[in-house]
């Protein structure tokens, strides 16, 4: 008696508002079966002698006419138009967790970012003005005895390891900062 494993491709998603975003990561599937219907997807290939195979309810219906399709030696992508565009919390019907099933972080657009350029800063928000305000960190007053201390051996008085003594640096930029402004000094 012989009994077929059926293994699982991984299979990745990302989203858009309009379309979904699907990838099944696996070499050789030119030949492979794939029913695409407005609520789910059936895939089944075999490769290298392995069966592989899924069915996914999709959360929503998508659009299979408008569907499209690429298969690349290594892989197959599928980029499903949703039959409504809005962004849906999860790929599929039912809330469980799928070992194949992977989110596409290369792929991945947050629902509040724009899908063509980088993500905005909330409005009001200029780090650029927020970060010349703060000054430099001055003295770091308090750490005085910082060199003394047990287990510190090696620091020089400095923090950060094997970054060397801040004092020596001192004496090349003779009180000036990266920036060419006067450094304010807590001795």
């Amino acid at each position: 008696m012989s009994s077929t494993t059926i293994h699982h491709p991984i299979v990745l998603w990302a989203q858009r508002e309009e379309i979904i975003y699907l990838t099944i990561d696996l070499h050789d599937t030119q030949e492979a079966k794939i029913d695409l219907q407005p609520n789910s997807i059936d895939f089944k290939n075999t490769t290298d002698g392995q069966e592989y195979a899924f069915h996914l309810d999709f959360y929503k219906s998508i659009t299979p006419d408008e569907s499209q399709k690429s298969v690349t030696g290594r892989k197959t992508l599928l980029v499903l138009k949703k039959a409504e565009g809005e962004w849906w919390p999860r790929l599929t019907k039912e809330s469980v967790k799928l070992n194949f099933l992977r989110t596409d972080f290369d792929r991945w657009v947050d629902e509040d970012e724009s899908e063509d350029e980088a993500p905005a800063m909330p409005a009001g928000m200029d780090f650029s003005q927020m970060m010349g305000g703060m000054g430099g960190m001055g003295g770091m007053g308090g750490l005085e005895g910082l060199g003394a201390m047990g287990g510190m051996g090696g620091l020089g008085g400095a923090m950060g390891g094997g970054a060397g003594n801040f004092a020596d640096d001192a004496d090349e930029d003779e009180g000036s900062d990266s920036d060419g402004e006067q450094a304010k000094s807590s001795n």
